[in-house]
């Protein structure tokens, strides 16, 4: 559940342009709708179609209408941050993000669904930003639905990947295309001209006997985006089965390193960062 309130600036004929005004999505407003006690005005009930007045405020309520269908575990969790609307965890790598019909039982997800319960509401998992199975680090939970849809966040990365650099940073810029089979989608991305646009930012922090740490950013968040990227450019990551060359390394590495939050109705960012794993580490003794 969340409460949230507005002040009306002006007068509106309906409370719903007030909502409207304040960048409240339609699936929001749709949750409004279907609850006939979700919305207040000085103590009485309102809905949509209500008038609200200058200096007047709005109190809503956002109660979930069903709990996630996901089996609770009582796994631990390195948690990094909470609050009201987040809960941000260092995901190690190996464990999905989201249950799978390989992995019902032995994710992320059942993980949270054990830990909230402790708050005796129906809860529905929402993850901004998922990360692959291999992938560690920063892993943000939306507590709630406006959590959900009225957050923006920025991440980076850090990534083990072959060869050394003669540049320190520089930008790689070119469109990503996923690849079809009789118009189903196929796991693997290819750079095209024909696909959409794609930015990384690389920042080359230390190499050494072959092996690159790289710091990287996104100006875009497409799937896969810096394995290919990375792979186009003859760098791919370590373990990458997928776009890289054979080695040694039992995950692709890549890390989750720092997220920049800023939650709805804020300017103030939540910056929340995730320490080096050990298998990264090992790698660059």
């Amino acid at each position: 559940m969340k409460n949230l309130s507005l002040t009306a600036q002006i007068d509106y004929q309906k409370v719903y342009y007030l909502l409207k005004d304040n960048a409240i999505s339609e699936s929001l407003i749709s949750m409004l709708r279907k609850d006939c006690k979700s919305m207040k005005i000085n103590g009485k009930y309102v809905d949509m179609r209500s008038k609200i007045y200058s200096g007047q405020t709005l109190q809503l309520t956002f109660r979930e209408q069903a709990a996630s269908n996901i089996p609770p575990s009582n796994m631990p969790l390195d948690i990094l941050y909470e609050d009201e609307d987040f809960l941000i965890i260092n995901k190690p790598a190996f464990l999905p993000s989201i249950p799978s019909k390989r992995h019902y039982q032995n994710n992320i997800a059942n993980a949270v669904v054990g830990y909230m319960q402790k708050y005796a509401q129906p809860f529905v998992y929402r993850v901004l930003g998922r990360l692959d199975k291999d992938t560690s680090g920063v892993l943000i939970v939306a507590k709630n639905p406006v959590a959900a849809s009225m957050s923006s966040f920025e991440k980076s990365y850090l990534a083990l990947c072959h060869g050394n650099f003669d540049k320190t940073q520089f930008d790689v810029e070119k469109p990503i295309r996923t690849i079809q089979t009789d118009g189903i989608n196929q796991q693997r991305r290819v750079v095209d001209e024909d696909g959409k646009p794609a930015k990384t930012h690389v920042e080359v922090l230390k190499q050494n006997q072959n092996v690159a740490l790289v710091k990287l950013t996104l100006s875009h968040g497409r799937t896969h985006q810096i394995r290919v990227h990375l792979s186009c450019i003859n760098h791919p990551l370590l373990g990458d089965k997928v776009y890289g060359i054979q080695d040694d390394s039992p995950r692709t590495m890549l890390h989750c390193a720092e997220v920049k939050l800023v939650p709805p109705f804020s300017a103030n960012k939540i910056g929340v960062a995730a320490p080096l794993p050990k298998d990264f580490s090992d790698r660059l003794i």
